[in-house]
């Protein structure tokens, strides 16, 4: 019987050092000069990146009590909605690929740095697709893209309970043409902007 109450102790406590080395992992590169070395390159890494297990996904929550606004639409106080319009700029993505490009670091890394200058602000982010591929697939590809973002912001210190995902897959093109470069601009996450307990 001891030699059971001990190997249940012993599991429980491993089991509780594994947890706590998952919620101290994030170290993120804070307010320093970004550096793309710097960033966990899990997250530059290829497809299916970004955790599914963060709270928040609006698909799955069905967005249930959340207003979020396009940046510049006057419902947030004025200061917070012109740095917003400044700041939330949209991201894009390779074709089939939800990899956060080198390019669009340095946006996510301004989004984070807004986020830790006004804490009551939230933001979801919207995972978008061209129009090539069946309808599931591009729903899962901007599902992965939102989460990649989201990721990338959490690896900056960011509470992963103010972002939101949801993907609109290829349901809301930014640009209606059949071309490779309105496609381009179709492979996008775009952010949006609410405030806490509203």
């Amino acid at each position: 019987m001891k030699k059971f109450l001990f190997l249940t102790f012993l599991v429980i406590a491993l089991v509780g050092c594994k947890s706590a080395e998952k919620k101290d992992n994030g170290t993120g590169v804070g307010t320093e000069p970004f550096n793309l070395s710097d960033v966990d390159s899990s997250i530059l890494g290829g497809e299916g990146q970004g955790d599914d297990s963060f709270p928040g996904d609006l698909q799955a929550a069905g967005g249930i009590g959340m207003n979020f606004a396009e940046p510049g639409s006057g419902l947030l106080p004025p200061e917070i909605d012109r740095e917003a319009q400044l700041v939330l700029q949209d991201i894009h993505f390779a074709y089939n690929s939800s990899t956060i490009l080198p390019e669009d670091a340095g946006v996510l890394q301004q989004i984070a740095a807004f986020l830790k200058r006004y804490p009551q602000v939230i933001i979801q982010i919207e995972g978008h697709c061209d129009e090539r591929g069946t309808e599931e697939y591009n729903m899962a590809l901007g599902s992965r893209r939102a989460n990649a973002a989201r990721q990338f912001l959490a690896d900056l210190s960011i509470d992963p309970n103010k972002i939101y995902t949801i993907s609109y897959g290829e349901e809301r093109p930014f640009d209606p043409g059949h071309s490779e470069a309105a496609w381009a601009v179709n492979r996008r996450d775009h952010f949006l902007v609410g405030l806490a307990g509203e």
